[in-house]
């Protein structure tokens, strides 16, 4: 069962499969937008306020709910669809290693690099060390997005990857990988992207709405082997 967040069909399987014999996804909604509920900005952001008002709507406590949905995902073997944009002068690495996170055993910046790369992982080192996919393929491909540019592999050669690397022969690339919705983190966060794009299959928000830009999966330092990856695409 795999989820493409941009994709209705998709979107719309994954939910029916995932509250079969649970409850009725579409009667829910139209319950809580006649009472209300859907009204509020808080519903339709990144909060936890969608899943405590559908946690209420079925009489349990979020905790409850998420654990059910969590179950359901895993005994259908769930997958999510994630796109990892970086630039690389050796696409086929990732098929043979996986999409690694950035550590002090994964990064070493070259003598041939300049003092961009050393800026680059001064703060990337302060951050999450991923691996880091965005959630729409939409959003992958736009012009706004600046990982497939900017990523951090141009500047900070995959030690045990890549070395010498001139990063003026880098090649921007999409990197398509079905993810385990077993390996993911905050589960809760995934359920309310999920649903928010199968309530605005069937009740339209205005277009502005209805993109997933910037939304993104952290794998938090697991590395994601190659067997998930799809495909890697230039740009």
């Amino acid at each position: 069962m795999i989820l493409d967040i941009d994709n209705s069909t998709s979107v719309q399987a994954f939910v029916k499969k995932v509250t079969e014999e649970w409850f009725n996804p579409d009667t829910m909604y139209t319950d809580l937008k006649a009472s209300g509920k859907t009204n509020s900005s808080h519903f339709w952001g990144i909060t936890d306020h969608m899943v405590d008002i559908i946690s209420e709507y079925l009489n349990q406590t979020s905790e409850e709910f998420l654990n059910i949905w969590n179950q359901k995902c895993s005994k259908n073997t769930a997958m999510i669809m994630g796109y990892h944009c970086t630039r690389h002068s050796n696409k086929m690495i990732f098929m043979k290693n996986g999409i690694v996170p950035l550590s002090e055993n994964t990064i070493e910046i070259n003598e041939n690099q300049n003092v961009d790369a050393e800026e680059m992982w001064e703060y990337r080192s302060k951050k999450t060390p991923g691996p880091w996919f965005l959630l729409s393929y939409k959003f992958a491909k736009s012009q706004s997005n600046s990982f497939c540019r900017h990523g951090p592999e141009i500047l900070l050669a995959c030690a045990g990857q890549q070395t010498n690397v001139d990063s003026t022969k880098s090649i921007p690339l999409i990197i398509h990988c079905e993810i385990p919705y077993s390996i993911l983190h905050e589960k809760h966060y995934f359920a309310f992207c999920i649903l928010r794009a199968y309530f605005n299959i069937i009740d339209p928000e205005p277009e502005d709405n209805l993109n997933f830009d910037g939304y993104s999966i952290d794998l938090k330092g697991t590395v994601l082997d190659p067997q998930y990856i799809v495909k890697v695409e230039e740009l």
